[in-house]
């Protein structure tokens, strides 16, 4: 009878949240069914159904070009597909998102666990900005952090605080737990006394002391043990099973999952959202070295500024000296295909006497390694050698020196001095010393 009435008590307070599909995305992550009444879960669910719904539908819209890249991804893996929250709790779909720990894109992927994960991390790319690039990265991370913990909910929270965090907090539940069943005889037992002492060591010396930790944790492994139980408060203590930011973390997925399944959430007009992935609008194509996105954009008639969006992956507005990939509309790929012809947007110039790779650097706004890269050379230049300068910008800028002209300026960079004008909008051809000129780009 009273389990009659505390059903009909939470299915009263959490009508909202209480539904199949929820139950199903608990399951899915291993998660307990009656953690679906956590006070602070249906607090946090409320919250962003209510006051939040218009937020996450401009997430979702600004996400919409590269999330059928993503779900395409997370399904071939057979990952729970509501691990996709990972990615909006840790970036809100941006792939440039940064955070103070170095954790950059869209699934916020720290820089050692790039390179364990195949992420190229140069003076060129960041592949943690590359939607696809990355999503499969986490996917194999989060893999990994399952094919070890068991459960997807404890994969999720190693993502957010460390496998070493998390395998001292389920460690100390357990240990807590069998206490507890040992009840008056816990202090007497020898056992239990040898597992707190291991606890201890790692609390106080970290890493240094993981190994015994994460022996006793596989000891422990058949002990069982719920989300509920790390959620559990302990009095007087300032470290509790969880950090504070993990156990929102978690929270804030599920009621990410639960919205996103919410029928309210997505209405008939806004339903494209979550269908978007049946065809991406955004593709990847392979270039040739030091492919220029200026290029591309005027091949394409995309603005420069939208194909820097789709390609924060670069760290320059053209590609790496070595074959490499960008992204382009879909809709544009047959055009693509048609019209591209490898097409290098630089600036090739003649070394003069007294010329150094920094002073050519410095003039071009550019830096000595890319000049060196893109050339392939040492430190010593020839006079009248031809170098390809890589230019990341439509315009470097000049300041005027004694003795300039227009004229003389335009000479010096091999561009009619009229359009210097127009850029600059002079109406005459005088110019004045410590003056600041865009130069525009004339690319050979």
């Amino acid at each position: 009878m009273k389990k009659l009435i505390f059903i009909l008590i939470s299915v009263i307070l959490y009508a909202d949240i209480f539904t199949n599909k929820n139950v199903q995305i608990l399951q899915s992550l291993g998660i307990e069914e009656n953690f679906i009444n956590n006070k602070k879960l249906n607090y946090l669910y409320k919250i962003y159904l209510k006051n939040k719904k218009r937020y996450f539908l401009n997430v979702l819209e600004n996400g919409y070009d590269f999330l059928p890249l993503i779900r395409e991804e997370i399904i071939k893996s057979k990952i729970p597909k509501e691990l996709i929250s990972v990615a909006l709790a840790e970036s809100y779909l941006k792939l440039n998102a940064k955070s103070d720990k170095k954790a950059i894109g869209l699934w916020q992927i720290m820089p050692l666990t790039a390179k364990r994960f195949g992420l190229k991390i140069n003076e060129y790319v960041d592949e943690r900005k590359d939607p696809v690039k990355a999503t499969k990265a986490a996917i194999e991370y989060l893999k990994n952090l399952y094919d070890f913990f068991g459960k997807w909910y404890l994969a999720v929270m190693a993502y957010n605080a460390g496998e070493a965090r998390i395998v001292e907090a389920v460690v100390r539940a357990k240990v807590d737990k069998l206490c507890k069943k040992l009840g008056k005889n816990c202090k007497k037992n020898k056992e239990i006394k040898e597992y707190r002492k291991i606890i201890r060591n790692y609390q106080r010396h970290g890493r240094y002391a993981y190994g015994p930790l994460h022996r006793l944790y596989l000891k422990l492994k058949p002990v069982p043990l719920t989300l509920s139980e790390l959620f559990t408060f302990q009095k007087g203590l300032k470290r509790q099973y969880l950090p504070k930011e993990t156990r929102k973390y978690i929270l804030k997925i599920l009621a990410l999952s639960f919205l996103f399944n919410n029928d309210e959430f997505i209405k008939y007009s806004n339903s494209y959202l979550l269908n978007s992935g049946v065809t991406p609008s955004w593709v990847k194509v392979e270039v040739p070295a030091g492919t220029s996105l200026i290029y591309v954009s005027k091949l394409l008639g995309v603005s420069l500024k939208e194909l820097r969006r789709h390609n924060y992956h670069l760290n320059y507005i053209f590609t790496p000296p070595y074959k490499y990939y960008i992204y382009i509309p879909y809709s544009k790929l047959a055009y693509f295909k048609l019209n591209f012809h490898p097409k290098k947007y630089f600036f090739v110039y003649r070394v003069k006497k007294g010329d150094t790779l920094l002073k050519i650097a410095k003039r071009f706004d550019t830096k000595v390694k890319l000049i060196k890269d893109f050339n392939k050379i040492g430190r010593f230049l020839h006079i009248g050698e031809r170098l390809v300068i890589p230019l990341n910008s439509v315009f470097i800028t000049y300041k005027v020196k004694k003795g300039d002209s227009l004229n003389k300026i335009a000479k010096k960079y091999g561009i009619d001095y009229a359009k210097i004008k127009k850029v600059n909008n002079l109406k005459t051809n005088i110019i004045r010393v410590g003056q600041i000129l865009k130069i525009p780009q004339e690319f050979k």
